[in-house]
């Protein structure tokens, strides 16, 4: 589908990044598709403009007639999933400790839109979701504490001073507005990646990415 990105949209310094990707911090999908997409864009030398979007678990009515029959389904798909993921995660060498089905990462994701304001580099952007992301599912971070992602946001090269007021302030109606944009343009799980006015979900596309990010030559992979 083409779609269009909000040129009002806060994004990092430097150059322009060809590529925009949502993810959700809290999603073991977007954080197996971080090394695959950092080594993609490595390649062809491209930047990512990163978003967060963030989604909350959907649960059964209680007492409805078929809340335990859902329950029980949802146990099967999320251990199969979890499985699969054990897998990828393997393959990739990296850890991947299951939290909470009901974390808060609210913290973590306004870090990413605080050092967006400040005018952040790509490179910074890059380092904070690397960070991110390897802290938080290898068990090291909670996302919801503010003074560990204020830690990350320095280490990145950012001002976390004001991080705090950040978050009791604007933080929330800045990332109500991103993710009214994700989901606006069809981004209805993550990653979700937007290249050449197109939207793709699931790192299965880093393909087709690559055929845009390279000059679309030739027929583009099949999906």
């Amino acid at each position: 589908m083409s779609q269009g990105i909000n040129p009002n949209a806060p994004s990092p310094r430097s150059e322009a990044a060809a590529l925009v990707a949502y993810i959700d911090f809290k999603s073991a999908n977007s954080r197996l598709a971080l090394g695959p997409t950092l080594a993609l864009v490595d390649e062809v030398g491209a930047t990512v403009d990163w978003r967060p979007l963030g989604f909350q678990p959907k649960h059964p009515k209680a007492g409805s007639a078929d809340a335990s029959r859902s329950a029980v389904h949802a146990r099967v798909r999320a251990e199969y999933r979890h499985r699969e993921q054990a897998l990828y995660a393997r393959n990739q060498g990296i850890e991947l400790i299951h939290p909470p089905a009901n974390w808060d990462d609210f913290a973590a994701n306004a870090g990413l839109l605080w050092l967006r304001r400040q005018g952040a580099e790509a490179r910074q952007c890059r380092a904070y979701v690397t960070q991110v992301f390897a802290d938080l599912w290898a068990g090291r971070m909670d996302s919801a504490d503010a003074t560990a992602t204020a830690a990350v946001i320095i280490a990145t090269g950012g001002e976390g001073a004001e991080f705090g007021a950040y978050l009791a302030g604007q933080a929330q109606a800045e990332l109500d507005a991103v993710f009214a944009e994700a989901r606006a343009l069809g981004a209805n799980d993550t990653p979700a990646f937007v290249v050449g006015g197109e939207l793709y979900i699931g790192r299965q596309h880093l393909p087709v990415i690559r055929w845009w990010l390279t000059g679309q030559v030739g027929e583009p992979p099949a999906l």
